[in-house]
């Protein structure tokens, strides 16, 4: 399958409420099944999901978001109004608005609805490198679900958890949600769990997860960075203009998520798109063959690949990044940084009998390979969030470090 078929989208899981019609238009908002086409058994997507009927996709009447962005929430998470889940599709609040990214984090194969809640009257402000500054009040929601077969999406789907990060006067704070295993509501769960989840993969292999719900203090481990006084603070990873800069498929006279925000008055400071750089659009991710893509294209999607799933430990601002001096933030241009014939701060289980973390033409002797390969505990990369090797995450690593113009590590030492 190559880079330009279409595949559907998360799009299809989710239905806007009444967003589009206060905000958009006076008119009913269209079905997600129209909005893209009715979608057959043989579409699939690395993050794909989608509602089978017209009448599934009907909006949702929600009363007000009701939560209290200073205090521990309630056990329900029905009770915020945020959403609602119908046993094969979510809806969202009116105030509440989806969104996608291009390079979306791995997590054992899961499928992720995002959306996010700003307050009434206020807005994000657009920032060119990080993610964008949101107001107090700021609600991200990030639901996983799981289909039986990942190849139909739109099939036999399981709604895990549903996890809140939550712009407090006093910072993020985040809280996850477990969600009953009949679906009628999530609720608040900060002790963590292991879910073993059977699926079938984009291969048609039979594949095992122990899928992870993270302890509510573990959130930190991937989402805190040092400000500019050098505090650790929990922020959020994906929001970034260059991943949200991407289609917006229910947006009035515009097709780009960006776009559409600024135009409804939910972010200021939005430069002319042709300015703002965009991510990899990995819709067709886990379907490419890596060996048939352009050394340049390689390059981007390796490099967003590893931004997306690897650099919010380690950059020069999180604990990893400043112990290991591996940089894998797309910011940073420094080779040695990124790893090429650098020897690592501490492997430990990791290295496999591999010296350095990239060795440029040689995946099979590079530690960052292995890395993301295994899926030995206290060994793997990213030590949270998955249990399954990523294969198409491998494949395109593999292919990157293999067309690197091979040097020999020993003599740059």
């Amino acid at each position: 399958m190559t880079l330009n078929q279409h595949t559907p989208s998360l799009w299809a899981l989710i239905s806007l409420g009444s967003f589009l019609v206060s905000a958009c238009s006076e008119t009913p908002a269209p079905s997600p099944v129209d909005a893209h086409h009715a979608m057959s058994d043989a579409e699939t997507g690395p993050d794909a999901a989608g509602v089978p009927t017209d009448d599934a996709s009907a909006p949702v009447d929600l009363p007000p978001v009701a939560f209290d962005i200073n205090a521990k929430p309630g056990k329900s998470l029905n009770a915020t109004h945020l959403l609602h889940w119908d046993g094969q599709s979510l809806r969202y609040n009116a105030d509440v608005i989806p969104y996608e990214l291009n390079t979306p984090l791995f997590s054992d194969y899961s499928l992720k609805a995002r959306a996010i809640y700003m307050p009434e009257g206020k807005s994000a402000q657009y920032d060119d490198s990080d993610v964008l500054e949101f107001p107090v009040g700021t609600i991200i929601i990030k639901s996983f679900l799981f289909p039986a077969d990942v190849r139909f999406p739109t099939k036999d789907l399981r709604l895990l958890e549903t996890r809140l990060l939550v712009l407090s006067d006093s910072g993020w704070k985040a809280w996850p949600f477990l969600w009953a295993d009949d679906g009628s509501d999530a609720t608040l769960h900060v002790g963590g769990k292991v879910l073993d989840i059977d699926f079938t993969d984009y291969d048609g292999a039979v594949r095992h997860a122990n899928y992870l719900i993270p302890q509510r203090n573990q959130c930190s481990k991937c989402h805190k960075k040092k400000d500019e006084d050098g505090v650790g603070r929990i922020v959020p990873i994906g929001p970034k203009a260059r991943h949200l800069n991407r289609n917006y498929p229910y947006a009035s006279g515009s097709s780009n998520q960006l776009t559409h925000l600024a135009t409804h008055g939910k972010l200021l400071g939005l430069p002319d798109l042709g300015t703002v750089p965009a991510s990899f659009d990995a819709t067709d991710f886990d379907l490419l063959e890596v060996a048939s893509l352009d050394d340049a294209t390689i390059e981007k999607a390796a490099r967003d690949y590893l931004d997306i799933n690897c650099a919010h430990c380690h950059n020069p601002k999180a604990a990893n990044g400043e112990t290991s001096q591996l940089f894998l933030n797309i910011e940073n241009q420094d080779e040695f940084h990124l790893g090429i014939c650098k020897l690592p701060g501490s492997a430990g289980k990791g290295g496999f009998g591999r010296t350095y973390n990239i060795v440029p033409g040689d995946p099979d002797d590079s530690i960052l390979m292995y890395r993301t390969e295994t899926e030995i505990a206290g060994a793997m990369m990213p030590d949270l969030g998955r249990s399954l090797q990523h294969n198409a995450g491998a494949a395109l690593l593999y292919e990157w470090i293999l067309r690197m113009p091979p040097i020999s590590c020993t003599d740059e030492d």
